[in-house]
């Protein structure tokens, strides 16, 4: 499902990005990173049940949903540039797909990048203090409910800014350190 990415320019951002040969990443590659992924069977009658699973497993207690589309998104260039961004957050990311098809991209522990290319059904779960930034494929059109531990707030540290002096980025670092 992921792999180690090429390097990327906002020009080719919603494209694979892969190496020739691809190189896979595997799941110990992303779990040594802290980065979880599992599905969600949206057109089984039991979803709510599995969605219930993952808010008591990650100890969930708001939601919402975010509708990722140029149709529907006001300033939309401005806010994929936005996620796409190198940057962090001071709570974990979950995100489960809907419905459209995008792309997570994660900082390994030696700074390359694994691609998690995600589609309905996808769960993600990104630890807080993890370099990361999302973009949607060329259909640009991707909806995900988005789980919060807190009352949604959501502040992004760029890397290229102030994200290394955050006291989260270092406790992660110790984390997959450990």
């Amino acid at each position: 499902m992921a792999y180690f990415m090429t390097d990327v320019t906002k020009e080719n951002r919603q494209d694979e990005c892969r190496f020739s040969p691809n190189k896979e990443a595997t799941e110990e590659d992303l779990l040594r990173i802290g980065v979880e992924c599992t599905k969600v069977n949206f057109d089984d009658e039991h979803v709510q049940e599995d969605l219930d699973r993952l808010i008591k497993k990650y100890d969930m207690n708001f939601h919402d949903e975010v509708h990722i589309c140029r149709a529907t998104m006001p300033n939309f260039d401005e806010k994929l540039d936005i996620f796409f961004e190198e940057h962090l957050h001071d709570d974990a990311e979950l995100r489960v797909i809907k419905h459209g098809v995008g792309f997570f991209d994660v900082r390994t522990k030696d700074e390359a990048w694994i691609r998690i290319p995600v589609r309905r059904g996808d769960f993600v779960f990104l630890p807080a203090g993890i370099y990361h930034r999302f973009t949607t494929d060329p259909s640009e059109d991707v909806v995900a409910l988005r789980l919060f531990r807190n009352n949604p707030k959501w502040t992004a540290f760029n890397r290229k800014a102030d994200g290394d002096e955050q006291r989260v980025r270092q406790q992660y670092l110790n984390d997959i350190s450990a």
